[in-house]
């Protein structure tokens, strides 16, 4: 995909306010598109990432696409490692159209 609107949005969104859009992770791997958040604190998670968490989830629920979410834990702890909301790259690619041309579908 030549421009992906979603990452420059949510990174945008960082930005503005005051988040390091380093944070956030896109990947494509295998037809699955993953956004990451990385969580920095030993005990507990960060509130940095439940911000972020929040900004992915006003730009991508209007769409109404389908998304999973995780948690991914250090092993043999409880600690957070990163959360992750992964898209088919078919829903992505998808959303990524109709954020490019403005359309929202009620």
């Amino acid at each position: 995909m030549e421009s992906d609107v979603i990452k420059q949005i949510i990174k945008g969104l960082c930005k503005v306010n005051d988040i390091s859009p380093r944070k956030v992770r896109f990947e494509s791997i295998e037809g699955v598109v993953i956004i990451g958040v990385k969580n920095y604190l030993k005990d507990g998670v960060d509130l940095e990432c439940f911000h972020i968490l929040n900004l992915i989830y006003q730009v991508i629920t209007p769409f109404g696409v389908k998304f999973n979410q995780q948690l991914y834990l250090y092993p043999n702890s409880k600690r957070v490692d990163r959360i992750t909301v992964m898209f088919q790259k078919e829903e992505y690619d998808s959303l990524n159209m109709k954020m490019k041309n403005g359309y929202i579908d009620n």
